[in-house]
């Protein structure tokens, strides 16, 4: 695991779009909906578990991302 860059977009209250740039270039975009994760770019395979503030969210059989809800919603 290591830290990558992010750039958020916040499309209300508690909607936002969460770009995420590995080192090598790539990139996947999370979306959250109403407070919570909700799918990502690759539109397969999404699924998440929170504990407290921390979403830990998965997307195919190698992707894992932790973002906390400050992050992502400003919370």
């Amino acid at each position: 695991m290591t830290r990558c860059a992010v750039n958020i977009v916040h499309n209300g209250a508690d909607k936002a779009d969460i770009t995420v740039t590995w080192p090598d270039g790539g990139t996947r975009v999370i979306s959250f909906s109403a407070g919570m994760p909700a799918n990502s770019d690759l539109g397969k395979d999404f699924r998440f578990t929170r504990e407290g503030s921390l979403n830990m969210i998965r997307v195919g059989v190698s992707e894992r991302f932790e973002i906390t809800d400050q992050l992502a919603l400003g919370d």
